[in-house]
């Protein structure tokens, strides 16, 4: 009966995120179509590309319960919708991360907080599920959920990258601006240019916040450790 509930009150999220962003690509389509100029049909075509990207990655939490048979917490499958609805549709369609200042740093914390506490459940569920004679240390955990989300930040500005090249390609006079190499550095304490500064800070914060949950972790999952010994 719970595991009914928790479906029903994901799901629902899923598809109202879903059905937003199909309007998404429905109104780009429209624009590439009526477009008046070769900027606004690449900034269209750029997002219809998103939206389906956003559409098949709102999929990821099933395809992994149904794959690997995890039972994955309703509020994980909830925080990661909305997390990707925030960086996909409202920061890359509607540029937030072009112009809510701040905003792109704060999605890093969050990614790599949650993304954190997802690897976290992840290898937790395949340690339970040993005997305790062969279970992972609380270190060996930390460290896992630590380094799983630091790839999945990685492979983040891998797409970033990927994005700006691609659309700099199609037409150099681009609006995409992903990695902001565009922007002018006028910081008197990083020389490097201002689309390094960028990404480099953006690993740096989301390392923080994965670094964060990865200490308590461990702290929590080694108290209660050392209370089942005593115990």
């Amino acid at each position: 009966m719970k595991k009914t509930k928790r479906l029903e009150s994901s799901k629902t999220v899923y598809f109202i995120l879903l059905g937003i962003v199909i309007l998404e690509i429905a109104a780009a389509s429209f624009s590439v179509a009526f477009a008046t100029s070769p900027e606004q049909r690449d900034a269209s075509f750029s997002n219809i590309f998103l939206g389906f990207l956003a559409a098949v990655l709102f999929s990821i939490p099933w395809i992994i319960e149904s794959r690997f048979k995890l039972n994955i917490p309703n509020y994980l499958e909830i925080i990661v919708l909305v997390f990707l609805f925030s960086a996909i549709v409202l920061g890359n369609i509607h540029g937030f991360l072009e112009t809510v200042k701040g905003y792109d740093k704060l999605l890093h914390i969050v990614s790599g907080t949650f993304i954190s506490v997802i690897g976290y459940e992840i290898i937790h569920f395949f340690n339970i599920s040993k005997s305790k004679e062969t279970r992972l240390s609380p270190g060996i955990l930390s460290v896992f959920a630590f380094c799983f989300s630091i790839t999945l930040l990685v492979i983040w500005e891998f797409y970033e990258f990927a994005v700006d090249t691609i659309a700099y390609n199609i037409n150099n006079d681009t609006s995409r601006n992903m990695q902001r190499y565009q922007w002018i550095n006028e910081s008197l304490i990083y020389p490097q240019p201002y689309g390094l500064m960028d990404t480099m800070l953006d690993l740096l914060v989301g390392s923080i916040g994965a670094a964060v949950v990865s200490i308590l972790g461990w702290r929590i999952l080694l108290h209660k450790q050392t209370k089942e010994m005593r115990g």
